[in-house]
Order: structure tokens, then C-alpha cells, then sequence
């Protein structure tokens, strides 16, 4: 029998929070971080001026910021927290072959941002930084130069499914005995760029992001990354046990670049492949972590898919903490990961925040506004990305287990 793939330490860089506890209580909270983005305020370019993003900078005093780009050192700041959480150190890790695999959507985006305002707009600055920091590899690289890692070290740019990816990635390796730990991460920072394509889409909600509510208006943007550490369970080294990786599942519809098709045929075969390749069936699904992007398409296609796998019986409860942290883009699937690995730590299912009015085409279970109890044994945590990029990771409960220290 294979030997199962658990989770070990977890790490959040988030404007939720910057620790699990943190993280863990403004979710709980369901009070949306994101607000006005002040240094938008008179800029009228920008007809939303609505994000998240992180307001505090204390974990960034012991980093190298001028040798690496943003993302990069919010990779590095949250890898360092996995690392600590699940009680690693180089000299512990000895001679094992370390990997990391890092998602993300945007890269280094905001170095790129910085190079056309100095080129076009007359800000001055040295422009040889920007080929020192722009690189998408350096990301992962940060992560690996924390850790010794002498395993594989790559970027995965699958867009908002990044972090599924990682982790599918990832898993692959230790199965196949090509890593024996393997740091997998998410991350994006907050981008000009992007903000300005999904308001062309006319995809950002104006005042606050509902999930599968009927007057639902649009996402969130955010930023954020989340890291985790994966070992085989007989092999691992790591002190604690958050849950086990049981399967995961890609797929893509390959139909357009940004809208999803109704169907949902795309997202329905990701959720088919990890709940068959975690080797179990359709009515032992506890929960559900949507994509859930607060869109009126999106909400409705992932809706229909869920329909589609689980219907004729009662449906999985499903929610989306994009309510309350905004799209953090490649690191939003991570970062609902590690989120799904605390709900089952804990025995309670996250709420939907500002979700009021049932919509008819998203007949789905919503855990609304408040936690609710729930056995949760097995769960699946959904991510979907443009270009038809669609991914769906299956994860399992370790009986008898709360943590090295409980709740945290």
C-alpha cells in the first residue's frame, strides 16, 4: 500500500492574519478585511477602488527585500512559518531531498509595474533591479535558499488554480519517491495589472463580495500566500498532522480565456478525478470549499457542477472564505487549503460571509455568515482559473488528532 501524503506545517502570509490563530479567527469572524484602497481614492482610472491587502509589515524585518521582488518575500516569509510550524530546521531536515513548488498567477508583476512607470512616467531609480527581481523562478528559489532545498524547485503559473496545482505537483513527487519533503505554496501580490483586467471584465463587485447570493456583484481583488509542508506519513519528519492529501484532480474545458462554460463540464471532471483518485465515493464528501469568486457566471457554473456530481442525494455544505479575504489569485487556492486542514482539525465548517438572499440557480448547501458544526472526514477544496484551468484536491481527516497543542 502507498504510503499516504500528510500535510505537516502550514503558513500564512494573509490580510487575514499572519499566523493560523489569526487567520483562523477572521475567518471565523466572517468580517470582510478588504476596504477602500486609499492611494486610488482620486485616481479616476479606476471606477471600483476596492481591495485587500496586507496593512502590516512586521514579518518582513529579517528578509532580504532588496535581493528579491515582493512575492518572493512573502513566499520566503510564509515558508519560514510552515518550516517553524512543523518544527523543521536545515540541520533536522539533514540529507533528505527537499522540493518546492510554488504557484502563482501574476509573478513579479509589480516589479514590472515599477519598471514602466521609471521608463515612461520619469521616475527615477535603477532600472538593472528589475532584471535582478522580475524572474517568476526567483519565487520559488527564496523558498528553496530558506530551506537547503536540494530536490526539485519550480514556479507553476496555473493562474487562480496555482495552489491546487502545487500541491497535485507535489504530491506526484512524493509518491513517486523523486522528494521526500516538499514545500508547496501559493502566492500573489496585489497588481495594478490585474485589477485593471478584471474591471474591464467587469468582474469586481463595488461594495462587498456574496458568494452564491442572488445579488451577488462581483470578486474582491487581494493578495496573500500560503505555504505548506508534505511528507509521506511513515517517513515524515515533521511534528504535527493537519490532514492527509488523498487525491487530487486536474482538468480544463480548453472553451475560452476568461468565462467559464455553463456547463461546468470542466469543473465537474476535476471534482470526479480527486474524489476517484483519493479512492472514494461521492456520498462520503463532508464539505465543500468552492471556488466561489462572488461572479455571477462562476457561481452559477460551479453550482451546477456540484448539482451534477452530488445530486439525487442531500448535498456536501459548501462555502467560500473569498467573502472574506478577496481573490488572492495563485495563492487563494493555498490559502483555502489550509483553512479546509482547520475545519477538519476542529470538527466546524467556515461561513459565507454576506450571504443573504438564496439564488434558484445555485441551489447548493450555503453555510451562511455564522460557523456551523459538522463531522468533517473527508472534504474537497475547488479552484478554477481562466483559460478553462480547473483543479479540485481531496483531503482527509487524521482521527484522534487536534494539533501539537490544540487549537491554534
Amino acid at each position: 500500500m502507498m504510503d499516504r501524503i500528510v500535510i505537516t506545517g502550514m503558513g500564512v502570509l494573509s490580510p487575514a492574519g499572519l499566523t493560523l490563530e489569526e487567520f483562523w479567527n477572521t475567518l471565523v469572524s466572517a468580517k470582510p478585511v478588504y476596504g477602500p484602497l486609499p492611494e486610488w481614492a482620486d485616481d479616476d482610472r479606476y471606477r471600483v477602488k476596492l481591495g485587500a491587502r496586507l496593512q502590516r509589515y512586521d514579518w518582513a524585518k529579517d528578509l532580504p527585500l532588496k535581493s528579491y521582488g515582493k512575492a518572493a518575500c512573502y513566499c520566503m516569509a510564509a515558508a519560514a512559518r510552515a518550516m517553524e510550524d512543523a518544527g523543521l530546521s536545515r540541520r533536522s531536515m539533514g540529507t533528505r531531498r527537499v522540493a518546492v513548488i510554488i504557484g502563482t498567477t501574476m509573478g513579479e508583476i509589480q516589479e514590472e509595474e515599477a519598471l514602466t512607470e521609471r521608463l515612461y512616467g520619469g521616475a527615477e531609480g535603477d532600472k538593472t533591479v528589475f532584471c535582478r527581481k522580475y524572474p517568476a523562478y526567483h519565487i520559488a528559489h527564496a523558498a528553496a535558499e530558506l530551506c537547503r532545498a536540494s530536490g526539485p524547485c519550480y514556479v507553476v503559473p496555473a493562474a487562480c488554480a496555482a495552489g491546487n496545482y502545487a500541491i497535485a505537483m507535489a504530491k506526484q513527487l512524493l509518491d513517486g519517491h523523486y522528494a521526500d519533503i516538499v514545500l508547496a505554496g501559493g502566492v500573489d501580490v496585489f497588481s495594478k495589472v490585474a485589477f485593471a483586467g478584471f474591471q474591464r471584465l467587469l468582474s469586481l463587485a463595488p461594495d462587498v463580495c456574496r458568494p452564491f447570493d442572488k445579488e451577488r456583484r462581483g470578486l474582491v481583488l487581494g493578495e496573500g500566500c500560503g505555504v505548506v509542508v508534505m511528507e509521506r506519513e511513515k517517513e515524515r519528519i515533521g511534528g504535527r498532522q493537519y490532514g492527509y492529501v488523498l487525491g487530487t484532480g486536474l482538468a480544463s474545458n480548453a472553451y475560452h480565456m476568461t468565462a467559464p462554460h455553463i456547463s461546468g463540464e470542466g469543473e465537474g471532471n476535476a471534482m470526479r478525478r480527486a474524489i476517484a483518485d483519493a479512492g472514494l465515493r461521492t456520498e462520503e464528501i463532508d464539505y465543500i470549499s468552492a471556488h466561489g469568486t462572488g461572479t455571477k457566471a462562476n457561481d452559477r457554473m460551479e453550482a451546477m457542477a456540484i448539482q451534477r456530481i452530488f445530486g439525487g442525494r442531500k448535498l456536501p455544505p459548501v462555502s467560500s472564505i473569498k467573502s472574506v479575504l478577496g481573490h488572492s489569485m495563485g495563492a487563494a487556492s493555498m490559502l483555502e487549503v489550509i483553512a479546509c486542514c482547520l475545519m477538519m482539525e476542529r470538527n466546524l465548517l467556515l461561513p459565507t460571509a454576506n450571504y443573504q438572499t438564496p439564488d434558484e440557480e445555485c441551489p447548493i448547501d450555503v453555510v451562511a455568515n455564522q460557523l456551523r458544526e459538522g463531522k468533517l472526514h473527508y472534504v474537497l477544496s475547488n479552484s478554477f482559473a481562466f483559460g478553462g484551468q480547473t483543479s479540485c484536491v481531496a483531503l482527509g481527516k487524521i482521527e484522534g488528532h487536534y494539533g501539537k497543542e490544540g487549537a491554534r
